[in-house]
């Protein structure tokens, strides 16, 4: 008959679990255990180093006789697959049977990196997180390491609530608070909800994230783009777009770096109250404001029409994963159960740890150091720009991380991101993120990736791209 049996070593050298599949067969018991053992480690699954159980034990464990165990340790050190020492476990011998796993590749390294959507993990408070994380696991309940709320750990979603409420004048109950792993994350969850509701369009601003675009459509909703200007999203166009919700990022709209205008932001929500619709507000940087007080988030003005979506991505590190959703009353209940059915929840303990930043002041006191760091380098890069491409012009408030210089309609921004990428520059492009035809040209420029020291340098690797182009003659 077959049997599988889980095999481990010696307590005192560690833990370590064998499964082990044989036929334990009369007359076939010694090659049925030896076939096995030998296939474990031709197969990569044994490898060198590996203790084995004793003879006596695996006998015990099969039901086998002893003699069959050794006759098998025996052979199998015979043909060079085990190394057998006096008083000792067997131990797999360094054989060249299976290939190594194939590693990842490596990501690409870049001499400059002006990659706008990543910031600098290097300023991530390692110590500070891991006094949160071991301060959260001694006061943290049994309860906490089970499955819990589907909304997330309430710990969390009460610190939410008191700072959203005093740093972006959100009106939240905690009980209306979503834990997730991201804007990405939160979207799909309410796209997946609007379209079970009936929902079948969503308006997005164009430019935007290409990235968030397959997250719409993939839900089943029908995605059309809503052009951006100097004021922000065109409420006016939104409009004549028969949409069932919108995304928007009114406090640093992404690539264009604009700020919606109050006249916008009251025509918004009137949209959303006249259409019965849901504006989905990203709010993923709003923290870094340089010139100003940031303005504050558009789900004050009406929270039963607005979702506001944070995450801690861009203030801590997107490896952290933990973002948070602000809810109309009538969808928590619809995106709980989403989240359920999806994942079960995030992390508890990492809840709980943001959980004890937030309410001890430790978090805001990190973002004002990061807050600091960038506007000096998003400074350098500007009076870099200045003089190293003086008849070019770049878009966006003193905000976030990144910066929208513009180029002339005529010229190839893809072909010039190109041609930085073969010299080491990473840098995006601005027509392909648009949703609908423009004659926009424009490189993204983020300094999250650059170091102060590095902006000179960067820009100036850049500038020559730039200037060999052609894009430097011409004044947008």
């Amino acid at each position: 008959m077959n049997r599988a049996t889980e095999k481990g070593f010696d307590r005192a050298r560690g833990t370590w679990e064998l499964l082990l599949e044989l036929e334990l067969k009369r007359g076939r018991l010694r090659r049925s255990l030896i076939e096995a053992l030998r296939g474990a480690i031709q197969g990569g699954r044994l490898p060198a180093g590996t203790v084995l159980p004793s003879s006596r034990r695996l006998a015990a464990d099969l039901g086998v006789s002893r003699g069959v165990a050794t006759d098998a340790y025996d052979q199998l050190a015979s043909e060079g697959y085990l190394e057998v020492k006096a008083r000792s476990a067997p131990v797999v011998a360094p054989v060249a049977m299976a290939p190594p796993p194939t590693a990842d590749p490596a990501p690409r390294r870049w001499h400059f990196d002006f990659h706008a959507t990543t910031p600098d993990v290097g300023l991530f408070p390692r110590r500070m997180w891991v006094r949160a994380v071991e301060r959260a696991l001694r006061v943290a309940p049994d309860s906490a390491l089970d499955y819990g709320d589907g909304r997330g750990r309430v710990e969390l979603r009460i610190a939410l609530s008191s700072y959203l409420a005093r740093v972006r004048g959100v009106c939240v109950d905690p009980g209306r608070i979503v834990v997730t792993q991201g804007f990405g994350h939160g979207l799909d969850l309410l796209c997946r909800v609007l379209a079970e509701s009936g929902a079948s369009t969503m308006a997005m601003e164009t430019p935007s994230h290409p990235e968030l675009w397959g997250t719409v459509t993939r839900s089943g909703l029908r995605l059309v783009g809503c052009p951006v200007d100097s004021d922000g999203l065109l409420t006016d166009e939104l409009e004549m777009l028969h949409a069932d919700a919108a995304v928007v990022a009114p406090a640093h709209q992404f690539p264009t770096g604009v700020v919606m205008a109050p006249g916008r932001r009251l025509a918004l929500v009137d949209w959303a109250a006249a259409r019965d619709a849901l504006v989905i507000e990203d709010d993923y940087d709003a923290e870094f404001r340089y010139d100003r007080t940031p303005v504050g988030a558009v789900q004050g003005l009406d929270p039963e029409r607005v979702a506001h979506i944070g995450t801690a991505s861009k203030t801590f590190a997107p490896g952290v994963r933990l973002g948070w959703m602000s809810l109309p009353a009538d969808l928590v209940e619809r995106v709980r159960m989403r989240r359920v059915l999806s994942d079960s929840g995030s992390p508890a303990i990492d809840q709980l740890a943001l959980a004890d930043l937030l309410s001890t002041g430790e978090y805001e006191r990190h973002v004002v150091r990061a807050r600091h760091e960038y506007r000096r380098r998003r400074d350098r890069l500007v009076r870099t720009l200045a003089r190293k491409l003086p008849r070019l012009r770049f878009g966006g408030a003193a905000a976030g991380m990144q910066l929208l210089l513009q180029l002339p309609a005529e010229v190839d921004d893809v072909a010039i991101a190109d041609a930085a990428a073969s010299r080491g520059i990473a840098v995006r492009a601005v027509s392909p993120l648009h949703l609908n035809r423009s004659c926009e040209r424009g490189l993204l420029l983020g300094y999250g990736r650059l170091s102060e020291s590095r902006i000179e340098a960067a820009v100036g690797a850049l500038s020559s791209v730039i200037i060999e182009a052609g894009a430097s003659d011409r004044v947008v």
